[in-house]
């Protein structure tokens, strides 16, 4: 079964949400293109799914029954992530050995998408 992308409706949204919050002009189509090419990490996090593009890395959990394979994702500042997140996403070929440098240096969520 696909992984289905269903936002958090209180989190993580413009203007009133609170967390980490998405990009407001991100497009709306990325999210579940995100989950098609996200990666589970054992030691990433129990049930956590990994992504990582451009300027931002992004996390996804299951939201509801676990059954459903229905996932919600958020934003985290690439200096946070743990180095077997990294590893996994560079071996995937998710991100290149260059990006993990850059994010590994992030101290803050970019302004803007990408």
């Amino acid at each position: 079964m696909a992984r289905v992308y269903r936002p958090y409706p209180e989190k993580h949204k413009w203007p009133k949400g609170f967390g980490s919050l998405c990009p407001r002009d991100m497009p709306e189509n990325v999210p579940p293109a995100f989950l098609v090419q996200a990666v589970a990490v054992p030691r990433g996090g129990l049930n956590k799914l990994w992504f990582a593009e451009g300027r931002w890395c992004f996390c996804a959990m299951p939201t509801g029954n676990r059954a459903d394979d229905v996932w919600h994702g958020f934003p985290v500042i690439g200096g946070d992530v743990e180095e077997p997140v990294w590893t996994a996403l560079r071996n995937a070929g998710v991100v290149t050995a260059r990006d993990v440098r850059r994010f590994r240096k992030q101290r803050r969520l970019p302004g803007t998408w990408p």
